[in-house]
């Protein structure tokens, strides 16, 4: 009889139960962060009623003629369309027409969503009966609001920046540089042009991942991001953390620097997985499971932290980006309808059959991530598409009683 271990995978493109078999002397230990459960409808409301550091949406809007919703794309596995109906209430009651609300598609410099996506992350309904467009950071119709006093210059998205009313709903996760996503991060880079998202994605130093406040007294990029929402004029967020089975199971309304700095301290907690001392000396084989992160290829290096908690393990990252696109305008340089012509243009190769590597080296099973892609972003890892036949071969290099620690939502986990 084999060990089985059981974890979720494929984040918007099914959300589905992955099991990972194992031989039957192994120790396998699955290291799951301290959770909490999902939100009921009513604490949903609560949130919307009690919002932090502002009055209530219905409120705040009262004499708005247009309202701007600003949502993150699928590269984030927050379920926009289970908030957004609280968010329309409320502007209806403040009296916003219906027919000037729109919502933005916060892309920064990913690739556009197409209209299936866009159903996914709004839903159908509000998909069919409101404007919903993707924020092209290559425009001409972008607003100018000067430059911050780090030097950044300020370029939005028009449709956004011509709202009498703005908010954005976004979800709070570990982040390499900004601490934490969320709160003003879908202002820049979400809806900046592309000068705008250079600085910030060059100058302003950057926050470690899982820091809330900055370090210095100089602006960091967390800083630059609120200060341009400043500078635009942003009402509100509305910011979800999300539970291990991407529900969720905190949200935080309210000022965009008060309500997001609460909400990344839940988040701090909620995704705090305690890694024992033995574990991390002991352990032969470390699987990080890159849910929810998981849908396109540019989002693996948010769960690549885990590898400095083990010392001299053999690694596994699942991450089936299924998305499959590895598109980055800022660093392509491209649109990406060229993008997408070029690629046409190309015939990518297989990834080809691999060996397994040395301890301390990155071994990734992905269905999708394109090996060219792959390996022009981690030349020193190595791609495999069999997963069952990637741990099968492990068999070869570990002990009979091999010990393997499972990290089942390696995407937004914060280990200490």
């Amino acid at each position: 009889m084999k060990n089985a271990a059981t974890v979720r995978s494929r984040a918007w493109y099914g959300d589905e139960e992955l099991t990972l078999n194992f031989p039957s002397g192994w120790e396998v230990e699955v290291l799951g962060p301290k959770d909490a459960p999902v939100l009921s409808d009513a604490q949903i409301e609560r949130a919307f009623a009690e919002p932090i550091g502002t009055p209530r949406i219905s409120e705040l809007a009262k004499g708005k003629k247009s309202a701007a919703i600003i949502v993150d794309d699928l590269s984030r596995p927050t379920p926009a369309a289970t908030v957004i109906p609280f968010i329309l209430r409320e502007l209806a009651e403040a009296g916003v027409p219906k027919s000037e609300i729109r919502f933005v598609v916060g892309i920064g410099a990913h690739r556009p969503l197409t209209d299936e996506d866009i159903v996914k992350k709004v839903g159908a309904d509000i998909a069919a009966a409101y404007e919903v467009t993707n924020h092209n950071f290559m425009s001409g119709d972008l607003r100018a609001f000067g430059n911050l006093e780090n030097g950044t210059p300020v370029y939005l998205n028009g449709v956004v920046a011509d709202a009498d009313f703005k908010i954005c709903l976004g979800g709070i996760y570990p982040h390499s540089s900004v601490g934490f996503s969320g709160g003003a991060k879908l202002i820049v880079p979400g809806i900046a042009g592309f000068t705008t998202m250079f600085y910030f994605h060059t100058f302003p130093p950057g926050r470690g991942p899982a820091v809330i406040e900055g370090q210095s007294s100089e602006p960091d990029r967390r800083d630059t991001a609120e200060l341009a929402a400043g500078v635009l004029g942003l009402d509100m967020i509305a910011n979800v953390v999300l539970n291990s089975r991407r529900e969720i199971c905190g949200l935080f309304v309210g000022d965009f620097i008060k309500a997001h700095r609460k909400g990344a301290h839940f988040a701090m907690d909620t995704y705090g997985t305690v890694i024992p001392e033995t574990t991390r000396k002991d352990t032969d084989l470390v699987i990080i499971n890159c849910y929810p992160l998981d849908a396109d290829a540019i989002q693996l290096d948010k769960a690549l932290a885990a590898l400095s908690y083990f010392e001299g393990a053999y690694t596994i990252a699942l991450y089936p980006a299924s998305d499959s696109s590895c598109y980055h305008g800022l660093f392509d340089r491209i649109d990406y309808a060229r993008y997408l012509r070029q690629r046409a243009e190309q015939t990518p190769p297989e990834a080809p059959t691999q060996q397994i590597g040395r301890r301390g080296q990155l071994h990734v099973w992905s269905e999708h991530f394109l090996a060219d892609d792959f390996y022009k972003e981690y030349p020193a890892s190595l791609l495999f598409r069999n997963l069952e036949g990637l741990i099968e071969s492990f068999t070869e290099k570990l002990p009979g009683h091999a010990r393997v620690a499972i990290l089942p939502v390696g995407g937004i986990q914060v280990l200490t």
